[in-house]
């Protein structure tokens, strides 16, 4: 048994996205940090005639036997107890949407603001159809045109809520729940995005930075949030991602063999170049999106694998991106790792770092632990 006390209980990290799904067992301890005591992670690699949906699938069931035979003997080494409060899922592109809005209650005469109230009219907003809503989160509440972090029992005549809703393919997520339910049975569930974790955990770990962009550049997706003085004010997402520089990548280096001589593609170099501009060409339009109505913040927060993080940033910043910004001045892009989440996150046993599983951790401690 470890250093846990009866009172520590586990938690199930799952992670999806477009090129890999990941997972963890979690040890939370009031008080103390956070502990991964064994992870996981599954590369989605769709066979021929099998679609992305099947090969996560797949992969997720794979992920799902590991962590419930390998994950709890080490959940139970660590704590004397095999206990799961739930399971936390965050569903990525393209499976995933999420949208910003502003609801106002407006009344002639001042009126208490309750709790209540604020989730009946965050909820008011209708999924679309063959859509299911998985996260909504009210990131923030003005009173009377002034900004409150305690709203709770003061008097207004008028509150404005800015809410985040992540909503995710009705016949996906049903799929996600059956494999997660093999595995885990009856715990309960709480599903999640990128957009509400982002904001969480970077908000939490940076609590002067008020105004900044996080984008997580998946397999074929990538997400990203504006967000301005400490409100969230812009989610995009565009379907581009690693995979179309891997690709570009793979396709330019072929080479053919003429007798005994190997005759290697001269135009690597160039076409590799150019397969980078098209990408950061769709990343353009992405901050694009997000500068419509706000300027862009020039501090970037990154979220990649470990294999392309400092690729991805030293792409973003030799190019052309920064005419966005209107300035000469640099951008500031902050490649998040592990290393950022050590002090909050610790890693032992049969766990390995995973910036992705650590936000996960980190976002339960601050957004659905109860003690």
């Amino acid at each position: 048994m470890g250093f846990f006390t009866k009172k520590a209980h586990g938690v199930v990290l799952i992670d999806v996205n477009t090129s890999s799904v990941g997972g963890a067992y979690m040890v939370h301890q009031k008080d103390t940090a956070p502990v991964l005591c064994y992870s996981a992670r599954i590369p989605l690699e769709a066979r021929t005639d099998e679609s992305t949906d099947d090969a996560l699938l797949r992969a997720l069931d794979i992920l799902g036997h590991q962590l419930s035979t390998q994950g709890a003997a080490q959940l139970f080494r660590e704590t004397g107890s095999g206990h799961i409060k739930m399971l936390v899922a965050s569903v990525s592109a393209p499976w995933q949407e999420s949208s910003v809005r502003t609801v106002s209650i407006v009344e002639k005469f001042s009126f208490v603001f309750t709790r209540a109230l604020m989730e009946k009219a965050a909820r008011a907003a209708m999924p679309a159809p063959g859509r299911i809503v998985a996260d909504t989160s009210v990131i923030s509440t003005t009173l009377n045109g002034y900004k409150m972090d305690k709203p709770w029992g003061k008097r207004a005549e008028r509150a404005d809520l800015t809410v985040l809703t992540s909503t995710v393919d009705k016949a996906i997520l049903s799929r996600i729940r059956s494999s997660l339910r093999g595995a885990f049975h009856s715990h309960p569930i709480e599903y999640t995005a990128f957009a509400p974790v982002a904001f969480a955990v970077v908000s939490n770990l940076y609590p002067h930075q008020k105004d900044f962009i996080a984008i997580d550049i998946g397999g074929s997706n990538t997400n990203a949030i504006l967000v301005k003085d400490g409100v969230i004010n812009g989610v995009q997402t565009t379907a581009q991602g690693l995979e179309d520089l891997l690709r570009a990548g793979r396709g330019a280096a072929r080479h053919t063999s003429q007798g005994d001589v190997t005759v290697t593609d001269t135009s690597f170099g160039p076409r590799v170049a150019e397969a980078e501009q098209q990408w950061l060409a769709k990343l353009r339009e992405l901050f694009a999106l997000l500068a419509a109505e706000h300027p862009l913040p020039r501090a970037v927060f990154l979220l990649a694998d470990a294999s392309a993080r400092d690729y991805l940033k030293n792409l973003i910043d030799q190019s052309s991106l920064r005419t966005l910004w209107l300035s000469d001045d640099p951008l500031s892009v902050i490649p998040l790792s592990p290393e950022h989440t050590a002090a909050r996150v610790r890693t032992r046993g049969l766990a390995e770092a995973d910036v992705h599983l650590a936000f996960l951790a980190l976002y339960y401690e601050y957004t659905l632990a109860k003690d």
